[in-house]
């Protein structure tokens, strides 16, 4: 039997699927392959959806890789202000926050280094918006690490100096891990970056 719907009839759209669990396995995908070697077909069938739908709630590759951006620096700022508020010696802090950072990045092979580092690669002169993104990220964190340090009564000019270290600590931390799966050898170097807070 056939049915005819009337044009006159307004139909909403119904969606079949989860988009939060969308973006989160969206961005599980770009982690492991990047975003240049992820295809529209990649997303399609990882996700379950058709590329109808997928356009309809997405609109772009561009538009989905923002919104995995978006989700997982928004569930990870706050994890690290909460890390660092929970110890108020600074160095136990910094060293927490650093040893966490290890145990995530060697905890779950299916993830390899940081979400936003890999996205460094990923960066180009036709990407200047993920360019901007990116670099306000690091920006916050350094802020969050230097803030945490200066209310612990380090100096502003020595604790943005830690800070931006850090950071660079970390990044590099989160790249090495692909090769590198030598949890004893990261600690080591831990408890030498922290030391500086001596």
């Amino acid at each position: 039997m056939y049915f005819c719907i009337s044009s006159s009839i307004s139909v909403p759209r119904v969606k079949l699927f989860d988009e939060e669990k969308a973006i989160q396995k969206a961005m599980e995908l770009f982690w492991e392959k990047g975003f240049q070697s992820t295809s529209l077909s990649d997303l399609t069938e990882h996700l379950g959806i058709g590329k109808g739908s997928f356009y309809a709630t997405f609109k772009s590759k561009e538009v989905l890789f923002d919104l995995c951006f978006n989700t997982y620096q928004s569930a990870n700022v706050p994890l690290i202000e909460q890390l660092l508020a929970s110890e108020t010696d600074r160095k136990k802090g910094l060293k927490k926050l650093m040893a966490f950072n290890v145990d995530f990045l060697l905890g779950n092979p299916s993830y390899k280094g940081c979400f936003i580092a890999n996205s460094c690669s990923e960066v180009s002169e036709d990407k200047s918006d993920l360019t901007t993104k990116i670099s306000q990220h690091y920006l916050e964190l350094q802020r969050i690490i230097q803030k945490y340090l200066t209310s612990g009564g380090i100096t502003s000019k020595r604790a943005k100096c830690l800070a931006a270290m850090s950071v660079t600590f970390l990044i590099g931390m989160s790249q090495q891990s692909k090769i590198n799966q030598d949890r004893n050898s990261y600690l080591d170097s831990i408890e030498e970056v922290v030391s500086l807070l001596d």
